[in-house]
């Protein structure tokens, strides 16, 4: 991952928690922070879209109630021949600030998972990384439309085949069935 993304990543999340921070006002209007998740947008409460960043490939998010979801990725590195990497987050919800129009909502959400990945080409003898993530981020919900955009960044530990760290990212859409 290149330093420039790593920042505009953390620089975007750092003005996210900042107007959090400064806009604690609850929403009483039809979308009610204490409210059920599907006056937030239309659809069920399984979401299937695409991502771009760490995996760049199909992304998937389950809501288990209002304030708690199972998100999940699979692909791979934009550019890496054969890399093939997965992502499993429990995130949990915050609906923080009131963005000024009912039709939209932006929940924040925090949680933690695993990201395993490695590379299949054949002759290479690639590593195998696996380690648990922290994750935090936002999305951008519409009340009339099945579909959410959404950021996150997710420093990852890995603990298996070496050790090290990365700060991966994604930026996504998904629908909502």
């Amino acid at each position: 991952m290149s330093t420039g993304f790593f920042a505009l990543g953390l620089l975007a999340f750092g003005s996210v928690l900042g107007s959090a921070a400064i806009a604690q006002t609850p929403t009483t209007a039809d979308m009610s922070r204490s409210g059920s998740v599907d006056v937030e947008h239309a659809g069920g409460p399984f979401g299937l879209g695409i991502a771009v960043g760490a995996p760049t490939g199909i992304a998937g998010k389950v809501w288990l109630d209002d304030w708690s979801a199972l998100a999940f990725s699979f692909g791979g590195a934009l550019g890496i021949y054969n890399d093939i990497a997965a992502t499993g987050d429990f995130l949990l919800q915050f609906r923080p600030f009131d963005v000024g129009d009912p039709e939209i909502s932006v929940p924040i959400h925090i949680g933690g998972g695993v990201h395993v990945g490695g590379n299949t080409a054949a002759g290479l003898v690639g590593r195998w990384l696996v380690g648990p993530r922290a994750v935090g981020g936002f999305s951008l919900m519409m009340r009339d439309m099945p579909f959410d955009l959404y950021m996150e960044i997710a420093p990852t530990l890995y603990v298996v085949d070496g050790a090290g760290w990365s700060m991966n990212g994604q930026i996504g859409i998904r629908h909502y069935l």
